[in-house]
């Protein structure tokens, strides 16, 4: 129907005016918030403020220290956040020196405001009695020396490895590998288990090759750089045929060659 009144269609509320945006009020109500976020922005990741400038660290030994120095700064390097402090994630710094530390008993990392990083570690755990010369030293199960021994007790406790080269040993430095550690363990492990008495453990020039003199008997010669456990079952299997024909290796059983077993 025709109607007298022509509705304006801005009046009908079908079609709104646009808001203008006053750049002048916005930047007068937010400017000072907007400039203090750029300023914090720069103080976070272009200042030197939160940039790691002193990284302390403490170990048992000189050798231990350095070590964890290393590893510390090569962690630090590899970060995207180029070595910011409010970025670093402590406890996974703390995971990866304990990958590379296994022998420490504990790590601790610590960040101190604003730029300091703080990592300490103390003891380590024993492994082994390695003996050379007429020195016997305590071995971690990383395969460092920790420290001299004469107790007996100590050296009762743990398998000692006679080194037959009678090279010297420092406090602190690598002496094994930990994968020749693991080896000893596994293997003193075994014989506790089956009660069969070991008289001593010997490396001759390389610890690629460990012997173990039987008490009383005869010596079993194994490979360091195969797997313990298929050379235990060889051994196993070995001493249950001899065992069923009444019979008893004399000298030495050779399990070197994987998956054999040579005796005499």
């Amino acid at each position: 129907m025709p109607t007298d009144k022509k509705i304006k269609r801005e009046d009908s509320g079908i079609i709104k005016k646009p808001v203008k945006i006053s750049w002048t009020r916005l930047v007068r109500r937010y400017g000072i918030y907007i400039f203090l976020l750029v300023i914090l922005s720069y103080i976070v990741f272009f200042s030197d403020i939160f940039k790691i400038s002193r990284v302390d660290v403490q170990g048992p030994n000189k050798e231990i220290t350095q070590s964890l120095e290393v590893e510390t700064n090569k962690y630090i390097k590899s970060l995207l956040t180029n070595n910011n402090w409010i970025f670093l994630n402590s406890e996974d710094l703390k995971k990866q020196l304990q990958k590379t530390f296994t022998g420490q008993e504990s790590i601790i990392v610590k960040k101190q405001f604003p730029n300091k990083l703080e990592v300490k570690t103390d003891a380590q755990k024993s492994a082994i009695i390695w003996k050379t010369g007429r020195q016997s030293y305590v071995i971690s199960v990383s395969g460092r020396a920790i420290g001299e021994t004469n107790d007996k007790k100590t050296s009762g406790s743990m398998p000692t490895v006679v080194d037959g080269s009678n090279i010297p040993v420092d406090i602190g430095s690598k002496v094994v590998a930990r994968d020749f550690i693991d080896f000893v363990m596994k293997l003193d492990g075994y014989f506790k288990t089956n009660k069969i008495a070991i008289e001593q453990y010997s490396v001759a020039e390389t610890t690629s090759e460990l012997n173990v003199k039987i008490n009383g008997g005869y010596t079993i010669r194994f490979n360091t750089s195969d797997s313990a456990d298929s050379q235990l079952r060889s051994l196993t299997a070995t001493l249950d045929l001899l065992k069923s024909q009444n019979k008893a290796p004399l000298e030495y059983l050779d399990l070197r060659v994987t998956g054999r077993a040579f005796y005499k």
